[in-house]
């Protein structure tokens, strides 16, 4: 999920499909809502669109964006006709007081050993890493450790870094078993690649970054990773 800062501006690109297939709106039909996780609507706006524009980029204020918990989301919709008929599509991001880590999704990406086609920017989820390190550590001690300027900034990042890996590694056979054919994502069924050392290595480099700062806590990536390894055809 994207993840902004709160209290700013923020603008994401919307995604407009019907039936699965990229839908420009009828002029003058599509509608901006933006609600809160329990539904109120914080914001709406007429949009103008082309005759081209399946993707729409909207800004939603910085007044809608704040918050008071350690994180918050926002439901993007837009509604619209196509043809006459009504459809509409749904995106939603992550809001959090302050983005302290320096990690980026191509750090993830290095360290896997992945393209930007495997694993996308948008599916590299730091923030959610961040955000398990902080219920874990504490909001207070995390970022202290992420603005100290000392060896504990780098071990904190380092704990991002790693913990997003741990979230990543049980899908990622499955992504890099993919190829894409005339735009169309399609697997193959030869051998997957084994990413079971990565795994370990980055257990490992988790356990010392979460001693390095703050030496009572477990690592804690047994917890962090909940998904398992499903072949996608045969389950």
């Amino acid at each position: 999920m994207r993840t902004f800062e709160a209290g700013r501006d923020v603008t994401i690109p919307v995604n407009l499909t019907y039936n699965g297939q990229p839908a420009v709106p009828d002029s003058g039909t599509a509608v901006l809502s933006v609600s809160a996780p329990g539904g109120e609507v914080l914001f709406t706006e007429d949009l103008t669109t082309g005759p081209t524009d399946a993707v729409i980029v909207v800004t939603i204020p910085a007044a809608h964006n704040q918050i008071t918990t350690a994180f918050s989301r926002r439901v993007v919709r837009i509604t619209a006709e196509r043809g006459g008929i009504p459809f509409d599509a749904v995106t939603m991001y992550r809001l959090t007081p302050q983005i302290l880590y320096t990690v980026t999704p191509k750090d993830v990406r290095g360290f896997l050993g992945v393209n930007e086609g495997e694993l996308p920017d948008e599916d590299v989820d730091l923030a959610g890493a961040y955000l398990n390190l902080e219920f874990s550590i504490g909001r207070d001690k995390l970022a202290a450790a992420l603005t100290s300027g000392e060896e504990a900034e780098l071990r904190a990042n380092e704990a991002v870094l790693y913990s997003t890996v741990l979230e990543l590694i049980p899908s990622l056979a499955n992504r890099v078993a993919q190829e894409e054919t005339d735009g169309a994502l399609s697997f193959k069924r030869n051998a997957r690649k084994d990413f079971s050392d990565l795994k370990k290595s980055a257990e490992d480099r988790l356990s010392a970054a979460l001693a390095a700062i703050n030496p009572v806590v477990d690592p804690g990536y047994a917890i962090l990773i909940t998904t398992t390894d499903a072949d996608p055809i045969t389950g």
